[in-house]
């Protein structure tokens, strides 16, 4: 039987008017459409205070055709189980309570994962680093995960060439789970990166993504991938972030949100958040900062 709130929380996407912000109100109240069905009318639009066309979602909720609609939610998670793709929604067992700091309108309604869950629980450092990197960053990002992976602590990386791959390698020697966020839906992930993945899912890996299954690979995408990476981490290492790249957001996200930010240089030049960010140069003071 699919998890009733993965089940709710799909069937509200499927809605015409019904967003992120729209659908995280209704759950972090009501798990399920019963729920919302036998409270009383006015506690729910109370959730939804302010929500355009308020009255109608709740309608559509309470009605017959919403039925429709979580039967072919349900018929959905389903498939996905038989692919062995697994569907968190907010306040379900396993979860990533990191992922409830990021604003509503930023935040996942669903998570779609590939691996053992387990590795989600797991102490870990988020690194934010994009393509291409210069020489030095890029084998001092190394240094610093070698550092965490030492101490059996995890990492939470992007599903890109580059830094990405190279940290996967270091979690699967180290023997440690990894996870990896892909910026597209899980079935869009890069052909080449397919290997890799089947490697770290092997190993007690996880892959995951906010998006759905066949979404993508879009550009604008990667702001939320680097704000799901960076909430998913204790703590998060910034690689010589660009100005205003995905991975400069997702750090100042992060230090905003009280997490621990370290920084390998250079930095974005005036960015607020780069002035608390903790140097690299002790590395185990950033691998302890992974609590």
């Amino acid at each position: 039987m699919p998890a009733p709130t993965a089940r709710f929380a799909l069937a509200l996407l499927s809605l015409d008017g019904v967003g992120r912000v729209t659908a995280h109100r209704l759950l972090e109240r009501f798990p399920s459409a019963d729920a919302v069905r036998a409270a009383p009318r006015e506690q729910v639009l109370l959730r939804l205070k302010g929500v355009a066309h308020a009255d109608r979602v709740v309608d559509a909720v309470g009605g017959p055709s919403f039925d429709d609609a979580l039967a072919t939610a349900g018929d959905r998670l389903a498939a996905l189980a038989d692919r062995q793709i697994g569907v968190l929604a907010p306040g379900a067992a396993g979860w990533p309570a990191g992922l409830d700091a990021l604003d509503r309108s930023d935040r996942p309604v669903v998570l779609y994962a590939f691996g053992d869950l387990g590795a989600l629980a797991w102490p870990s450092l988020a690194v934010l680093a994009g393509a291409p990197l210069a020489a030095e960053p890029f084998e001092r990002a190394q240094d610093v995960a070698r550092a965490v992976l030492s101490r059996g602590r995890g990492l939470v990386v992007g599903a890109a060439h580059g830094v990405d791959l190279a940290l996967q390698k270091l979690s699967l020697a180290a023997g440690v789970p990894a996870v990896a966020v892909v910026g597209a839906g899980l079935a869009r992930l890069d052909r080449s990166m397919r290997p890799g993945a089947t490697a770290l899912t092997r190993s007690g890996g996880l892959l995951v993504s906010p998006f759905p299954m066949a979404h993508g690979p879009f550009d604008h995408d990667d702001r939320e991938r680097a704000l799901v990476q960076a909430a998913l981490g204790r703590s998060v290492l910034a690689v010589a972030p660009p100005a205003d790249s995905p991975e400069d957001r997702a750090a100042a996200w992060a230090a905003q949100a009280g997490r621990a930010v370290a920084l390998v240089p250079p930095g974005p030049p005036g960015a607020p958040w780069v002035a608390s960010a903790r140097p690299v140069d002790d590395l185990d003071a950033v691998a302890e900062s992974v609590a």
